[in-house]
C-alpha cells in the first residue's frame, strides 16, 4: 500500500472487501506492517469489524454443515467466524457418528448372514452382535434417531 492509501482508506469497507475476496483475518497484520513504514496507523478495529460482519454473511451454518458432511478438511477464512467454526465442528462430529452407525449396521447384517450359513462360532457371533447393538443404541441416542429398539423386544411390548 502507498502512504496515500494507508491514510485515506475506509478500513471498514476494506475489511468487507477483503473478506469477500477470501483473505484471512491474519491479513490485517500486513496492512499494519505496510502502513507502519509511512508512520500511518490503519484503523484495525474498523477493518476487523467490517471483515467479521462480511464473513458472518457469507459463512452460513448451511455451508458449515455441507463442508462437514463432505468430510473434507476446511482451512478457509470462514474459520474466523466463531459461529461457523462451532457449526462445522458439530457437523463433523455428527458425520463421524453417522459413518460409525453405517459400519455397525453393515457388520450386524454380515453377522446375520454368517449365522444362517454356519453354526460354528455361534457364541462368538452372538457376543459381537450384542456389543454392536449396544454401540448402535448409544449412537442412535446421540444422533437422536427415532426411538432405539431394545435388545429384547419381548420385555418392552407396547400395549
Amino acid at each position: 500500500m502507498t502512504e496515500q492509501q494507508c491514510a485515506d482508506t475506509n478500513w471498514h469497507t476494506r475489511g468487507i472487501t477483503d473478506a469477500w475476496s477470501g483473505k484471512y483475518l491474519s491479513y490485517l497484520d500486513e496492512y499494519a506492517e505496510q502502513c507502519a513504514e509511512y508512520g500511518v496507523q490503519p484503523d484495525l478495529k474498523q477493518w476487523r469489524q467490517g471483515y467479521l460482519s462480511s464473513l458472518h454473511q457469507q459463512c452460513s451454518s448451511a455451508k458449515a454443515f455441507e463442508l462437514a458432511a463432505s468430510q473434507q478438511t476446511y482451512t478457509g477464512p470462514c474459520l474466523a467466524d466463531s459461529e461457523f467454526r462451532k457449526t462445522l465442528n458439530m457437523g463433523a462430529a455428527e458425520a463421524k457418528q453417522k459413518l460409525a452407525l453405517h459400519r455397525i449396521e453393515t457388520r450386524l447384517k454380515e453377522i446375520e448372514i454368517a449365522r444362517g450359513a454356519s453354526t460354528k462360532n455361534s457364541q462368538d457371533l452372538s457376543w459381537e452382535e450384542y456389543q454392536l447393538q449396544q454401540e448402535l443404541l448409544d449412537l442412535k441416542g446421540t444422533l437422536q434417531i427415532a426411538e432405539p429398539e431394545p435388545l429384547n423386544k419381548f420385555l418392552f411390548k407396547k400395549q
